[in-house]
């Protein structure tokens, strides 16, 4: 999912820019969310620190009670996020030198004074096209929408029962795919590997293999005992390497 997060003082522009993101959206089938604020918040504060799919910040650098610049240094430096993606909008050209020689990754300088649809419009599309494009994920269709899971982000894949869809476990919440767990596997990487008729696990996400138990534990703290015996052997090669 792509998650939008407005930050701007000014009620108008929050309005504005959800109804831009809006109308470039309806040309593509991605689920998405918009976040607005008017404020630095707590609230705000969880968006960022949460584990949600691409976010992308539009942020207006004179804010109500902090600077856009500011939250950039929260988000880069405090969370340690990098990949998320950022576009600077304000009013004021003169801090353009600013914003961008801060070594902050900022995506785009917009000025609200200048043609702000058009531009937002432009980025919006590459940004999409890039997720589009991205090899390290797991795209799909689902009830007619296109949904997309970065490989990094799927804990396991488990059948669910008496059914003929799957359920993606993820680091932020689980979705349903309508897939055999043969047909999942093979839009995979080499990282996942099938320890069960079932259950497909990736090994990235492993903490433990309790042997004893036949008991792996995931960094999340989940757990899943669906080992068979045949797929038993693989399992035990696979996390040997992964702690190697």
């Amino acid at each position: 999912m792509l998650n939008f997060i407005i930050y701007d003082d000014e009620k108008q522009f929050l309005q504005k820019n959800k109804k831009i993101i809006d109308c470039c959206m309806m040309n593509y089938d991605y689920d998405y969310k918009c976040y607005s604020f008017d404020e630095y918040n707590e609230k705000f504060e969880e968006v960022i620190k949460s584990n949600n799919d691409l976010k992308i910040y539009l942020l207006d650098i004179e804010g109500k009670n902090k600077s856009g610049l500011d939250i950039v240094r929260i988000i880069r430096e405090k969370y340690n996020d990098w990949s998320s993606i950022i576009i600077m909008i304000t009013s004021h050209e003169e801090l353009k030198y600013d914003a961008l020689s801060n070594r902050l990754y900022l995506m785009d300088f917009i000025n609200k004074l200048e043609n702000i649809e058009e531009i937002l419009k432009e980025d919006i599309k590459r940004i999409v096209e890039s997720y589009t494009n991205s090899s390290e994920s797991l795209v799909y269709e689902f009830n007619h929408n296109l949904k997309r899971i970065e490989y990094k982000n799927i804990i396991y894949i488990s059948k669910e029962k008496d059914s003929k869809k799957c359920i993606i476990h993820t680091i932020y919440g689980n979705y349903p795919i309508a897939s055999t767990i043969c047909d999942v596997l093979n839009k995979l990487n080499d990282k996942f590997i099938k320890i069960s008729r079932s259950t497909i696990i990736n090994i990235n996400q492993v903490s433990e293999y309790d042997l004893a138990n036949n008991e792996i534990l995931f960094l999340n703290g989940e757990k899943t005992t669906d080992i068979s015996r045949l797929c038993k052997k693989d399992v035990i090669k696979s996390v040997c390497k992964l702690f190697k």
